[in-house]
């Protein structure tokens, strides 16, 4: 099951939330305090009053919202759910069912009576015993007889429509509670209660993740079981308390369909900590449980205590994920990054979605601040992204609308410049550059900082002053540094901490003039409103399009060859000793720029330097016939494509899809770039 729409009115932060969601990952961004974490809380707050899986879970809900007691149980305090205590509270979640799902409720109609009617004398999770004489009793058949014939009802329709909304609607005033369906909760209470007290379908994750400490007495037999329930939605945070407990007892006890729980570490050390392996589970000389974890950096071999909090924290977070979340069940995670470095955040999602959501089909709904969970979350077509702007502001960020993310991300509060996190920093000249780079290279610069630094003139003054602080013997860690071409080779000189790359072509989108890319994109109709089929078609458009900028460039040469000077005013002016110094600079200045101009009318020098234009535009297009896709600017011709075709996504949207494709086809483009860049990156190891 997943849950594909929820609704939310007057809860706490949220005023007015309406949003689809996917049936694989769900990520949820905004700024602190707009009701992120609200949203996964009410998906729990249902569940728990209308399908919960104990007798206490209600309860036990409603205390961790501040709305019940556990010194009082029988009071409430409704009006900390509702954000205006004078409108009702409403809540819609809509469950979609496997077929297999449906199959179960089918054949277990009885069992779902028996609870719909328990439930309705209020004695929801009575032993049956308890209920013979009433259930024998003539009003407790005819309620029975009613309830076979509602449920038989519903279970009919969910093979048209396998979808069961849990709502509620609560009005803080009177304090009565009113189910959206009456018959929903129990069925999905019944899928989750089937299984045994160590899987579940429905588990929320908190942001207090708080880890044990020490040694754990094993537990087994009922009170365990209790507890075991519990930890799954009513009282979240014994999830980590029971952790030594849970890996104790899947030693013990040999759980059908769970599989080796080594074999659960290690596939979460591939996939997050690939430097470290587990090496044993055991019980150690004194009788206390034993997880050593190796090192292949350094070579040690040590207890998994003794990890990071963060390394700690997300194995065995994901080793409850492995063995308590069912497959088909719902996972929420409020901020799954903490206490993890960048590096490993941007592998989080890759790795919840190849391993859990796709691999064992479990949904997850997840709340994030972290600028490298939301990147893998835009660019991840089975994720959805959602924005949660304000309290009654959410919406769905397409992949197409880069706006949209740009703005995500500001409202995040952080950019991509914690460099103490990563190997290195590579500095490009344009965001552009920063997109070809993630989207093309992704393992290569997942461990490195990508910045755009601006123009050239900056970089190159920044980077003679690192040098020269290198060559005072400061230690520094390394920089790269990849420049455009833009027929303008750069002077700077690698150095032991400094690294450039100069690309061959003119610029990083000369490399995505790819015929094969382009024309499989342009044959697309739902891309481009003026679709071509023929891949010959494509080439002659590319290069009819890049010959157009010889005019321009032909004209650029003759003017600069000409050598015609300026009268502008320089800066190094103002560092001139007198007045009398920077007049006497500025009007020699002048003097030099008119006599540079040559003494004929505007008719002669048009039509001259027209002949001259059209002769340097012939020498041009010689040169280009063979080479004009390196040597057109490229950032022009994307830009003159995506106009001229009338693309249905963003200019930088179609560029990245571009490069994807490259990357997935792996090009001759995409390999050429990527053997600079490794050679680039190599550099540095090699010093």
């Amino acid at each position: 099951m997943y849950i594909s729409h929820i609704a939310i009115k007057n809860f706490r932060a949220l005023e007015n939330i309406d949003c689809d969601l996917s049936q694989r990952v769900n990520v949820i961004v905004g700024p602190n305090g707009v009701g992120k974490t609200t949203i996964i809380q009410a998906a729990r707050f249902v569940k728990g009053l209308i399908a919960a899986r104990t007798q206490s879970e209600a309860q036990q809900v409603l205390i961790s919202l501040n709305a019940a007691s556990p010194h009082f149980p029988q009071r409430v305090f409704l009006q900390n759910l509702a954000r205006d205590i004078s409108k009702p509270v409403e809540i819609r979640c809509t469950y979609v069912l496997t077929k297999e799902e449906v199959g179960i409720l089918k054949v277990s109609t009885s069992e779902i009576v028996r609870a719909i009617v328990s439930g309705r004398a209020g004695r929801a999770f009575a032993n049956p015993t308890e209920l013979i004489q009433y259930l024998q009793s003539d009003l407790g058949a005819e309620a029975q007889v009613a309830a076979t014939t509602e449920l038989n009802s519903s279970v009919v329709k969910l093979d048209v429509d396998p979808s069961l909304v849990v709502g509620l609607t609560l009005d803080v005033k009177t304090g009565s509670f009113l189910q959206t369906d009456q018959l929903a909760g129990p069925m999905i209470g019944f899928l989750d209660q089937r299984l045994p007290p160590s899987q579940t379908m429905f588990s929320y994750f908190p942001a207090d993740r708080a880890l044990p400490m020490g040694e754990v007495n094993l537990q087994l037999g009922a009170p365990d079981a209790q507890q075991q329930l519990e930890s799954h939605t009513a009282q979240p945070q014994l999830k980590y308390q029971r952790l030594k407990n849970t890996i104790l007892r899947s030693l013990v006890i040999d759980e059908p369909g769970t599989g080796s729980i080594k074999d659960d570490f290690e596939r979460i050390f591939s996939g997050l900590l690939r430097e470290k392996t587990i090496e044993t589970i055991s019980m150690n000389e004194l009788g206390l449980l034993s997880i050593m974890v190796r090192d292949s950096v350094t070579g040690r071999t040590i207890e998994l205590d003794s990890l990071s909090s963060g390394e700690k924290n997300i194995a065995l977070t994901f080793l409850l994920v492995a063995r308590s979340v069912a497959a088909g069940g719902i996972a929420l995670f409020d901020e799954p990054e903490l206490h993890l470095n960048p590096a490993v955040s941007r592998d989080l999602l890759p790795f919840v979605m190849r391993e859990y959501a796709i691999g064992r089909n479990i949904q997850f709904i997840m709340c994030t601040h972290s600028p490298e969970v939301l990147s893998g979350a835009f660019k991840d077509e089975q994720c959805t992204l959602l924005h949660l702007k304000s309290a009654s502001d959410i919406s769905k960020i397409g992949k197409s609308a880069i706006n949209e993310y740009s703005e995500a991300l500001s409202k995040l509060g952080t950019t991509f410049s914690e460099t103490l996190f990563y190997e290195g920093t590579i500095f490009v000249e344009g965001e552009s550059d920063i997109a070809f780079l993630e989207a093309a290279f992704p393992d290569l610069v997942k461990k490195y900082q990508l910045k755009d630094r601006g123009g050239r003139r900056e970089v190159e003054k920044t980077v003679l002053q690192i040098q020269a602080l290198e060559k005072k013997g400061q230690k520094l860690d390394p920089i790269f540094l990849i420049f455009d071409l833009d027929d303008e080779p750069t002077g700077l000189k690698n150095s032991r901490s400094v690294k450039i790359l100069q690309w061959p072509k003119r610029c990083v989108e000369n490399y995505m003039i790819d015929i094969d890319v382009l024309s499989e994109i342009l044959r697309d109709k739902d891309l481009t409103s003026a679709p071509i089929d023929s891949a010959g078609e494509v080439h002659n458009l590319l290069r009819d399009l890049a010959l157009q900028q010889l005019d321009a460039l032909a004209a650029r040469n003759v003017y600069v060859r000409r050598g015609y000077k300026g009268p502008s005013f320089f800066k190094a002016d103002l560092a001139l000793s007198s007045e009398g110094e920077i007049a006497t600079a500025l009007f020699g200045r002048m003097h030099d720029a008119q006599a540079s101009m040559p003494p004929i009318g505007k008719d002669a020098w048009v039509m001259a330097f027209l002949a001259e234009m059209g002769s340097e535009r012939t020498d041009l297009s010689l040169m280009w016939e063979a080479k004009w896709k390196d040597l057109c600017d490229g950032k022009k011709l994307i830009s003159d494509l995506h106009k001229r075709q009338q693309f249905r996504l963003s200019e930088a949207a179609l560029k990245e899809r571009i490069v994807r494709k490259m990357r997935d086809r792996s090009s001759d483009n995409w390999q050429l770039a990527k053997a600079l860049l490794e050679n680039l990156l190599r550099s540095a190891k090699c010093d």
